[in-house]
């Protein structure tokens, strides 16, 4: 069996059974907006500026879950061929408070992916892949915070990293 639909099962299975034993201390919805560089694995094609939006919901202090989408930006390869990569995602969210102002996280999900490839085929694929992730957030306020994050994501049998910084806004 293909691990990537192992690990997407278990996800899947664990979001089910965490949200029903958690629902009753349901704590905060936050959203957030982020930027960052995405760096493809092939070396082919060079990194580019990407951005993201996302929402969540705090099921307790130490599991949320979040939607988002994701643009990875245009990154271009020789002077023919660029990819251009955008996505919707859903993960799980662990979080690590170190103190009352700092936590680490930890995240897995699902990303569906639209990847278009500009060069003489003009290719456009679909899919949907696990992705994870892991990074930090200071809370700078009672209703905002800064997060920064590493993202590792799979698109059309390649991997980019996704580095970047979000303000978000808790409500």
């Amino acid at each position: 069996m293909n691990k990537q639909y192992l690990l997407a099962g278990l996800f899947v299975a664990s979001l089910g059974t965490t949200s029903i034993a958690t629902a009753a201390s349901a704590g905060d919805i936050y959203a957030g907006v982020g930027v960052g560089n995405a760096s493809p694995e092939s070396s082919g094609f060079d990194s580019a500026i990407g951005w993201k939006i996302f929402g969540g919901y705090s099921l307790n202090d130490i599991l949320a879950v979040e939607g988002g989408y994701v643009s990875f930006g245009k990154m271009e390869g020789s002077s023919t061929s660029s990819i251009e990569s955008t996505g919707f995602e859903a993960a799980a969210v662990g979080n690590f408070p170190i103190n009352s102002q700092f936590s680490l996280f930890g995240k897995i999900g699902l990303l569906a992916w639209d990847a278009d490839t500009t060069n003489i085929a003009g290719n456009s694929n679909t899919g949907t892949d696990v992705f994870f992730g892991i990074g930090g957030q200071y809370e700078v306020s009672g209703s905002l915070a800064v997060r920064g994050s590493w993202e590792r994501y799979t698109i059309e049998d390649g991997d980019i990293d996704f580095l970047s910084v979000s303000a978000v806004f808790g409500f």
